[in-house]
């Protein structure tokens, strides 16, 4: 695969953070299936850097690589909001930390446990009271599964994963029709 199937693969799984809805997602990519995977990412830092994404590697293996794109300022604003800071201070962070002793956290963890602990859902802008009862409940007894499991506000969470999947068709489409996927990420 090359720059066209990476874009594609962007778009379907990251278009919300891609045009500032989202303040993070969470792509595993199979090195393997690329000609140089790591030169195609390097060559979008310029792209992801003036729209104002960070790319950081959270985990790595021979054939694989778990990326975490996001917007840093965004990201860090979400994770200070009162409820996502308890929670993340319940898992055992410490809550005030800037982002990116919270993200070393993360990837130490997810080295650690081989697994995502499952407070990676905050990392990822889902709602702090979705992501307590994901750990509850033991991602048993959801309202809702769709983008993740919902145990707080449904009527919400299901106007939110229709934007998500509007904004996802129309930025796959655009790129489809020929648009340029430098021109479709908005700068936040």
């Amino acid at each position: 695969m090359g720059k066209q199937a990476f874009e594609h693969l962007l778009g379907f799984h990251g278009a919300p953070l891609l045009v500032g809805m989202k303040p993070a997602v969470l792509l595993s990519f199979r090195k393997d299936r690329f000609e140089d995977f790591d030169a195609l990412l390097a060559s979008y830092a310029p792209c992801f850097h003036c729209k104002g994404i960070t790319v950081r590697r959270l985990a790595e293996g021979e054939a694989y690589v778990l990326l975490l794109f996001y917007r840093a300022r965004a990201l860090a604003r979400f994770l200070k909001q009162p409820q996502a800071r308890a929670l993340l201070e319940r898992c055992g962070y410490d809550g005030a930390a800037p982002l990116g002793a919270l993200l070393e956290e993360l990837a130490r963890r997810i080295e650690r446990q081989k697994t995502f602990p499952h407070e990676i859902g905050l990392f990822l802008g889902y709602p702090p009271g979705d992501v307590a009862g994901f750990i509850e409940h033991r991602g048993q007894r959801f309202a809702l599964s769709g983008y993740w499991k919902v145990y707080g506000d449904e009527a919400e969470a299901r106007a939110l994963f229709a934007r998500y999947a509007a904004c996802t068709e129309e930025f796959c489409g655009r790129l489809e029709a020929g648009q340029r996927f430098e021109d479709l990420v908005v700068a936040v």
